[in-house]
């Protein structure tokens, strides 16, 4: 009886831990693939585990993106919108309004918090403060091993992102957008609320493409942001200087800092699909969904959670999820350009808002413009710059 007891014990336990669906961290990507997943209610039969190493996640992001004021899909999360942007540089200095488009800053904070309140509603998905050490395919699914069980699923949904398997390979540029932000509170008026600094290339470029990123939350409450696309991150105190003389070119000395944040994503077309597997498939920046030419991610993911859970009404394979489009392609070349001419990052951002309505731009890197606007989008650029990095990306293509 004792025996039987414990194999019955045991096989329970054993069935507890087999999943249909596991996720490795619980970012914006696997949250928005989990909340599409739950609109759709065509999953409720699948039980979900969502497996993150830190507890005490708050606001480690603020993801910016731009859509129609109308769309109030996000809305109880969105801290501050614009419906203006500016864009400086030594040789332009524009303020555009971009209806019926507007510029929104959202903090993760709230995304996280009223996502644990959806996971709690629904007993088919579980969210275990677990870090993923290793993970095995095998033939029926994956085996995870967590610094405290092992468990099964069918699909496995990682996020966890190889940095060094990307930067060792040379066939594709790797750049970073690396950034320190400051919220900072001032006692006098200094902000236009109603304007975001989209970037402002006035800053010293010493060899790099180095710009600042203003929100104004308030006339007195704003983000500053110190944002290179350069190979190499700096050290912490060379973010830190630039940031005080920026602030203090702009007569803004009666301020406090309120909070920090700062990061680094990858800016790169390495093909992270060729990591997806049949029962494996990367997401977030681990998958390639952040926009290689800019950084932005947040709509990206959306786009691709939106993707998938329709994908996976009908296939199960991971290896036929990922497309590439002619955009990766315009991001490529784009990218070979900066790598190799990083110092004319400001010169190439302002040729194209010199000659392009906002609104052209946004559509072009949301990638929903259509061929003649591309064109046009192109023309922006000196021709001898781009002809060469593509003759050059041609002998490396065939070679």
């Amino acid at each position: 009886m004792c025996l039987i007891g414990i194999f019955c014990t045991f096989g329970e336990v054993e069935k507890e831990l087999d999943y249909d669906f596991i996720f490795a961290g619980a970012g914006a990507a696997t949250l928005q693939i989990v909340q599409k997943l739950i609109q759709s209610g065509g999953f409720t039969d699948k039980q979900l585990l969502i497996l993150e190493r830190d507890p005490n996640k708050k606001n480690d992001r603020t993801w910016c993106f731009w859509e129609t004021k109308t769309n109030t899909q996000w809305s109880e999360h969105i801290v501050k919108e614009w419906d203006n942007i500016s864009f400086r540089s030594s040789s332009l200095n524009l303020k555009e309004k971009i209806s019926p488009l507007s510029y929104k800053m959202m903090r993760s904070a709230s995304y996280y918090s009223s996502m644990r309140t959806l996971i709690e509603q629904h007993s088919n998905i579980r969210l275990l403060y677990e870090g993923v050490v290793s993970f095995e395919e095998h033939e029926s699914g994956v085996r995870i091993t967590t610094n405290e069980k092992t468990y099964n699923t069918k699909l496995f949904f990682n996020s966890m992102l190889d940095w060094r398997a990307v930067q060792q390979q040379k066939r594709y540029p790797v750049l970073q957008q690396h950034f320190v932000g400051w919220f900072i509170k001032t006692q006098k008026t200094h902000f236009d609320a109603d304007t975001a600094t989209f970037m402002d290339f006035t800053v010293a470029q010493k060899g790099s493409t180095r710009f600042m990123y203003i929100l104004p939350k308030s006339d007195t409450e704003a983000l500053i942001e110190y944002t290179l696309f350069s190979k190499e991150k700096l050290k912490p105190a060379a973010y830190e200087r630039e940031l005080r003389a920026y602030l203090s070119e702009k007569d803004i000395r009666d301020y406090t800092i309120e909070e920090q944040e700062t990061g680094s994503i990858p800016m790169t077309c390495y093909p992270f699909a060729k990591q997806n597997s049949k029962h494996i498939l990367h997401i977030g920046s681990a998958g390639g969904w952040t926009k290689p030419s800019t950084g932005f991610t947040f709509a990206f993911i959306e786009r691709k959670a939106t993707a998938l859970v329709n994908f996976l009404k009908s296939n199960t394979d991971m290896r036929t999820f990922e497309k590439r489009n002619r955009f990766w392609w315009y991001d490529l070349l784009f990218l070979d350009v900066l790598a190799r001419h990083n110092h004319k990052g400001g010169y190439l951002f302002s040729r194209m808002f010199q000659y392009n309505k906002p609104e052209r731009i946004f559509r072009f890197l949301e990638e929903k413009s259509t061929p003649k606007e591309e064109v046009k989008i192109m023309r922006s650029f000196p021709l001898g710059l781009f002809v060469g990095q593509v003759f050059r990306r041609l002998l490396r293509t065939f070679h």
